[in-house]
């Protein structure tokens, strides 16, 4: 059994096993259970759309350092089927547990009626569906166009890359509107009295940043499994350097929030912080920061520790649990305002839904090769010294 078929094999069963103590979570504590599974979802789905991302920003960049890892950014791509799968169960049966207007006494609340026009199940479904739907149409579309030009001339890639630019421009605009909404909708309307208009940059920054961080620790893996020889010391400085710079994009978009609403002082946008400084909720909110910011510039700050893979790894490790922590900040102390929970099901709500991603997108590595070989850049790529 080579590598890659062992990976398949234990993240499978790490997904399986996670979702199934979520199961058990959603029914004998529904609160905690369907918290666990949409931060879960919220991370994998994240994941995929910022593969798609990251494509197409290099795309419409014209870069060409990029190609020895792109096929990691598409095999996140292809992993938007199970990241939806999974959002759509956790609100479709969490709905009531999570949402407070979909609650029947949300009836007979003026304020969350004035919001009911926009804030209704169908209506709700409707825009996830669309959302959803735009992602997986680009995704496959900027693959689909990736993986034409190995079949093609020289002549047939130089083409389709052109027609991959376009592509990538359009999926900027349409990404930014989507995830935006899909932060408000699906985060923010659990505690739908508050609002926050750097909501939904805020999670643009922490998908960027969890993204980068997992296409390094991709690289290196599949490296050291020696499936991808091409990865050199220039590509991990560059991923490193991306990474330090969505971290502290995440931390400009963390403090700004947090400034100008308490700055402003308004009693209906402090409730958010609120919440999350009274019941023991404020070790976590200063952990947050600690874990994806302040930890990882620090860890980065030296050239010599983004040339090193041992490194990126541990930093990675650190990043990618603080983001699924920021996740579960901003969707638990909605419903569970008392103090946090933290033990088998929010672990679950970890490993489960990251164990499938981790699944899918290794498949979708078996399934194609993992250097782009007639991609226009890829000697650039091949060559590439920083």
């Amino acid at each position: 059994m080579n590598a890659l078929a062992r990976f398949q094999k234990i993240s499978l069963a790490a997904g399986i096993a996670g979702l199934l103590t979520l199961a058990i979570g959603c029914l004998v504590a529904p609160t905690r259970g369907f918290t666990a599974l949409l931060c879960g979802a919220l991370m994998v789905v994240g994941l995929g759309v910022g593969g798609t991302a990251l494509m197409a920003l290099h795309l419409v960049a014209n870069a060409g350092w990029h190609v020895v890892i792109k096929r990691i950014w598409e095999g996140f791509s292809a992993t938007l089927v199970v990241g939806a799968a999974l959002s759509l169960a956790a609100t479709g049966l969490g709905l009531k547990t999570l949402y407070e207007w979909a609650r029947p006494e949300a009836a007979h609340d003026h304020l969350l009626q004035l919001k009911a026009g926009y804030l209704n199940a169908p209506f709700f479904f409707i825009r996830m569906a669309v959302v959803l739907g735009a992602w997986l149409f680009f995704s496959k579309r900027l693959r689909s166009i990736s993986q034409a030009q190995d079949k093609g001339t020289e002549e047939e890639a130089k083409s389709l890359a052109s027609k991959a630019v376009g592509w990538g421009a359009a999926f900027l605009v349409v990404g930014a509107v989507t995830i935006c909404l899909s932060a408000f909708d699906w985060l923010m309307t659990i505690e739908a009295r508050w609002f926050s208009t750097i909501f939904g940059f805020y999670n643009i920054a922490g998908i960027l940043a969890s993204t980068i961080t997992a296409t390094a620790m991709a690289a290196i893996l599949l490296n050291r499994a020696g499936l991808l020889p091409q990865l050199n010391q220039h590509h991990l400085h560059d991923m490193g350097k991306l990474m330090f710079g969505f971290c502290t994009f995440w931390a400009y978009q963390w403090f700004s929030q947090f400034m100008l609403i308490w700055y402003s002082n308004l009693p209906e946008e402090t409730v958010y912080f609120e919440h999350r400084w009274q019941g023991g909720w404020l070790p976590m909110f200063f952990l947050i920061p600690l874990l994806n910011w302040v930890l990882p510039f620090f860890l980065l700050l030296p050239a010599k520790a983004k040339h090193s893979q041992r490194h990126i790894l541990i930093v990675g490790s650190i990043i990618l649990v603080g983001r699924w922590l920021d996740l579960w900040l901003m969707a638990a102390p909605g419903n569970m305002i008392e103090r946090p929970f933290l033990g088998v099901f929010e672990l679950a709500g970890f490993i489960g839904p990251l164990g499938l991603f981790a699944f899918a997108a290794s498949r979708q590595f078996g399934r194609v090769p993992l250097l782009a070989a007639k991609d226009p850049y890829v000697m650039e790529s091949l060559h590439h010294h920083g």
